[in-house]
């Protein structure tokens, strides 16, 4: 398996960090700028995928397991070999010319590839602020101590992440128009109403 193949196993990382996920394929919803954006059934959620040189995977998007939206980042690696499952590590990245943020992400493992991930309330002004530097800036940099672990470009992120708001939005619309056909019933018509 490559990395370029794994954007279809991103429900698998779910599934093994959360232990709810149910495993199944993504659903392409299109391919904007170099980013191929999709809706992951197993976190409820749209992302936009790269693969950047050094054959980094990256993820950014959503997850809205248990009706709870969060913004999802994830960068995989196979080089990373020693990270290690549900171990924190005090990663930074930078974005262009800004300041940099100092995140504690998780330390996963799927289909023998190691990464790194973080959850962060969507709703936040801290996920603001992090879609915002990284649709506004022309790169960002990764580092975990003195290491540099990828410099990358993020030509296109701007549309791509507008495209996942939309993915997200239209998703959210269709759960919120299938109601419960019973739940609006005549309870006259309702054998069991008191």
């Amino acid at each position: 398996m490559t990395l370029r193949t794994l954007r279809f196993s991103l429900l698998a990382i779910a599934a093994g960090f959360f232990g709810t996920a149910t495993l199944a394929s993504p659903i392409d919803w299109k391919t904007v700028r170099g980013w191929d954006i999709s809706f992951y059934p197993g976190s409820d959620g749209c992302q936009a995928f790269a693969l950047f040189e050094e054959d980094t995977a990256f993820f950014i998007g959503f997850d809205n397991t248990d009706d709870e939206l969060l913004l999802d980042v994830t960068l995989l690696d196979k080089k990373w070999a020693s990270i290690e499952k549900g171990t924190e590590y005090d990663i930074a990245v930078k974005f262009g010319n800004e300041s940099p943020w100092s995140l504690e992400m998780d330390g996963l493992r799927t289909d023998d590839f190691p990464g790194l991930n973080i959850m962060i309330n969507a709703q936040s002004d801290e996920a603001t602020l992090f879609i915002r530097e990284f649709q506004g800036e022309s790169s960002m940099t990764w580092s975990y101590a003195d290491t540099t672990l990828g410099r990358y470009t993020l030509k296109g992120s701007r549309a791509a992440f507008d495209e996942v708001v939309n993915c997200q939005r239209s998703y959210l619309a269709a759960r919120k128009s299938q109601s419960d056909p019973f739940a609006n019933s005549n309870k006259k018509a309702d054998p069991f109403a008191d």
